[in-house]
């Protein structure tokens, strides 16, 4: 089975969060480790989301398809709260605004889809 083209963009995801993760390296050790935990932060989450949501296909699975997308958002939603509970409580040097511009800027990829999934 194919997979989904949404795939794409968590692909783009994590390689935009390890490249802006070495762009800073050579600035801050401290603001590569935050920009790759906020860059995490967004596409690990985006990943579940994209597993949960296109494991069924076809008109006949409508309601499990609905279900799906459901569970994938909440999973979404706890799953990035549980990274930021996670990022703050066991990171001693955070870096916030590394690791908060991180997750705005992997998040700003989602923007690209139309490009990315075009066929």
């Amino acid at each position: 089975m194919q997979q989904p083209r949404m795939h794409r963009v968590v692909v783009a995801q994590l390689l935009a969060t390890v490249c802006l993760s070495l762009l800073l390296l050579p600035l801050s050790k401290s603001y590569a480790i935050s920009a790759l935990s906020g860059g995490l932060a967004c596409s690990i989450p985006n990943a579940f989301l994209v597993w949960k949501a296109f494991r069924y296909r076809g008109a006949s699975a409508a309601q499990k398809i609905a279900r799906s997308f459901y569970q994938g958002e909440a999973g979404k939603f706890a799953l990035t709260v549980l990274a930021f509970v996670l990022i703050f409580t066991l990171m001693p040097s955070i870096e916030p605004l590394a690791l908060f511009g991180a997750f705005a800027l992997i998040q700003a990829v989602n923007w690209l889809t139309p490009l990315l999934i075009k066929s």
